[in-house]
């Protein structure tokens, strides 16, 4: 009710000048935090790769695109268990029936920060993973089918009205839900809520 209340004020206001996002740096991934954020915003995006063509195939995983010393062991580990999960046989030696490409596009954490005057402040971590898996033909190098996948997630730790939630929260959502974020009114009820994203537990 006091919560909805002040919503109410805010808004009468001005809604230009309650919501406010800045991101800083990329803070690496050298805390648990971060490492959590990007294996869950991982997990979501291949969760999304349909892998029902390659059951029973023997494929070989090439990494390509932004692909950094941190993160290459964990995105190729991420990729091949989802595979080997559906059924695909890895292959370390020998012909392949197909050649998975992975092109990470996106793969990386950022410190933000957000404000919801007189009601809410935030401090996040926040992930994105953007991946494209492409099937190859290993000797022809033409392609079979592409699937682009994406994901976001964060931490948050927020303070309500000068109260400091001390818990904090990991959120995950699609990329498609950032999408649909409208106008200044919904982005500040976003802000509010988190409606867009799903609470999920630290892996």
């Amino acid at each position: 009710m006091i919560r909805n209340l002040l919503l109410a004020v805010c808004l009468t206001a001005g809604l230009s000048a309650c919501s406010t996002t800045q991101k800083t740096e990329g803070s690496g991934l050298l805390s648990v935090v971060t490492q959590n954020v990007l294996t869950i915003a991982g997990e979501a995006a291949v969760s999304q790769v349909d892998f029902s063509s390659i059951k029973s195939k023997g494929i070989q995983i090439e990494m390509t695109g932004f692909v950094e010393e941190k993160n290459k062991g964990f995105l190729t580990n991420l990729v091949a268990s989802k595979a080997e999960n559906a059924g695909a046989l890895l292959v370390r030696l020998g012909k392949p029936d197909l050649i998975l490409e992975v092109v990470v596009n996106r793969a990386g954490n950022d410190a933000g920060k957000s404000s919801v005057p007189i009601l809410k402040a935030s401090r996040r971590t926040e992930a994105t993973v953007d991946l494209t898996l492409t099937f190859r033909d290993p000797m022809t190098g033409q392609r079979i089918s592409s699937q682009r996948v994406a994901a976001l997630s964060k931490y948050e730790q927020a303070k309500w009205v000068g109260i400091v939630d001390g818990k904090g929260q990991y959120f995950v959502r699609s990329a498609s839900s950032e999408q649909q974020i409208g106008g200044v009114a919904s982005r500040v009820t976003e802000e509010l809520n988190n409606k867009s994203w799903t609470k999920v537990i630290a892996p």
